[in-house]
């Protein structure tokens, strides 16, 4: 074998150790580095070792926008000033079209003038980062001033290459892990929040500086939809001087708005007059537009990010749970406050999934009561004193009807409607009402005793009981609306009451049924009622069995 040969082959072995040498400088970091940006830029400094470089840096292009971002700089040459001058965005975006590792002649790239702080021309090693075929994940440059490179150090740098792109995606794969950490710790807190705070405004409060304090902005602001007045309202701010001024306020709104008519995240970057950057989330839970969730200026000056939008997105997720329980809530108790015992209304909060409030069909029991003679003791009563015995009254036939677990429908005049068997099931809904009624009727003999012995004579009362499938829930509109029910089983307990006597309790076939052998009754037959075709058979309870 000739010396050239020999010389040639021992070329190639110590080629070949270089090559080993850097693939296992690489791994070694990519074992050993603690995050994505320390393994980076170690990777960078070995590299610009082992080229014997005088500059190296390492861009990343954005995996949404396209755009390069400057990850890391290895500047040997202490000239970083005058290589960021050549080095332009621009360069590196066309330096990530590049297919394979290039040499640029600085010569012929840099303008002339921009040469001027150099001895020579500097030489550029472009390397692009390229994932499968053609997946550019950025751009590797490093530059000499006194030397050029030669064959071996592209073989070198292609090496390298292919080490790095399983670099760049495992650091990808671990910024993914810490954002999903990070978005469920988020989430965490936002849940203690809702779980610890006394009231909905305060946990609002507390939810935006959350917000603000992850995504790293300087405002954050809620706007709930009013459903009545069709519109935003802001309802809380981090900031609420920005919100003062009238123009901030107006395009927030507007972003706000854009934001609900497309039902999905907007995120505006590179804004003017002091709106740098917005992002807002529609909140819309079970098709029901709930209000939008946003920040306004990340303190970085490029604006939110992919993985801001993804927070905002897993926070606002929580937020409109718990907006929509606590609207439920307050829907609950602007309804049913005064309808239920407070115990039933714990129960209902407590299970606001329930949605009680929306219609349905449901076999219950109805009960009606009204004062004989109603009209006369008005006409014969003066004002101030009916108003005294007419609350008195309701107020004890209230009491009765909650405490044993009723739903107390309304008022009409002195008639008192309630409901057995909503919101919350009972199987034993008839007997109960029974009860009730029977419990009413001594509850207004003792009425009567009080206003007998103030010189007032009180007429008795007559009630009527019902069972049937009833629509039951939330009725009226938006200025006033009801829990109630609607169907025959409520029109023929009317009519029964209509017909009771002072001091009966009068219930349907359909409420006798199942409890006959519960209750003491005595039929009264060929009852005919208006809207009733057929002749109607009641019974006139007089006790419990």
């Amino acid at each position: 074998m000739s010396q050239e040969s020999i010389a040639e082959l021992r070329a190639q072995l110590e080629l070949q150790h270089k090559k080993l040498a850097l693939i296992d400088a690489i791994d070694h970091i990519r074992d050993t580095a603690p995050d994505p940006s320390t393994m980076l830029t170690n990777i960078v400094n070995v590299l610009t070792d082992h080229l014997h470089a005088d500059f190296c840096m390492l861009s990343l292009l954005d995996r949404e926008t396209g755009e390069p971002e400057l990850k890391t700089v290895n500047d040997r040459s202490q000239q970083f000033g005058q290589m960021a001058q050549l080095i332009t965005r621009d360069m590196v975006k066309q330096a990530a079209t590049v297919k394979q590792v290039t040499i640029w002649d600085g010569a012929t790239i840099f303008p002339e003038a921009a040469l001027a702080h150099f001895v020579k021309a500097p030489k550029l090693a472009v390397v692009p980062i390229i994932m499968g075929e053609d997946q550019c994940l950025g751009v590797l440059m490093l530059a000499r001033v006194q030397t050029n490179f030669h064959h071996n150090d592209l073989e070198l740098l292609s090496t390298a290459e292919s080490q790095i792109d399983s670099a760049v995606i495992q650091g990808y794969t671990h910024n993914e892990l810490q954002q999903h950490i990070k978005e469920l710790e988020a989430i965490y807190r936002i849940d203690q929040i809702r779980d610890q705070s006394p009231s909905f405004d305060e946990m609002l409060n507390a939810v935006l500086k959350e917000v603000c304090s992850v995504i790293e902005a300087e405002m954050g602001f809620a706007m709930l939809y009013d459903h009545s007045g069709k519109r935003l309202e802001l309802r809380a701010a981090t900031h609420h001087d920005l919100f003062n001024v009238s123009p901030y306020h107006e395009t927030i709104a507007a972003l706000a708005i854009d934001a609900l008519s497309r039902a999905e995240l907007v995120s505006h970057n590179n804004l003017k007059n002091g709106l740098r950057s917005v992002m807002c989330m529609p909140m819309i839970m079970n098709e029901r537009v709930i209000g939008v969730l946003g920040v306004v200026n990340r303190y970085t000056p490029s604006g939110f990010t992919g993985d801001d939008r993804r927070l905002l997105r897993a926070i606002s997720s929580q937020m409109d749970t718990a907006i929509f329980e606590n609207i439920e809530k307050r829907r609950l108790r602007q309804v049913l406050g005064r309808s239920v015992d407070p115990r039933i209304m714990a129960r209902l909060l407590d299970n606001a999934g329930l949605e009680v409030l929306k219609g349905e069909r449901a076999e219950l029991t109805v009960l009606y009561a009204d004062i004989r003679g109603s009209t006369s003791l008005a006409e014969q009563t003066d004002p101030e004193t009916l108003v005294g015995f007419i609350n008195h009254y309701l107020g004890q036939m209230t009491d009765v009807i909650l405490a044993n677990d009723g739903t107390l429908d309304k008022f009409v005049g002195d008639e008192v409607m309630a409901l057995f068997g909503a919101p919350f099931p009972q199987e034993d809904h008839a007997l109960r009402a029974v009860q009730v009624g029977l419990e009413m009727q001594k509850a207004h003999q003792a009425v009567r005793e009080v206003w007998r012995e103030k010189g007032m004579e009180v007429p008795p009362i007559g009630i009527g009981i019902a069972t049937g499938e009833l629509i039951v829930g939330e009725m009226g509109c938006a200025q006033r609306a009801d829990y109630t029910v609607i169907g025959k089983a409520a029109n023929l307990g009317a009519r029964i009451c209509s017909v009771a006597q002072g001091g009966e309790v009068l219930i349907s076939e359909e409420t006798y049924t199942p409890i006959k052998d519960y209750v003491v009754a005595v039929p009264r037959t060929g009852l005919k009622f208006k809207g009733v075709e057929r002749n109607v058979t009641v019974y006139h309870i007089t006790g419990l069995a």
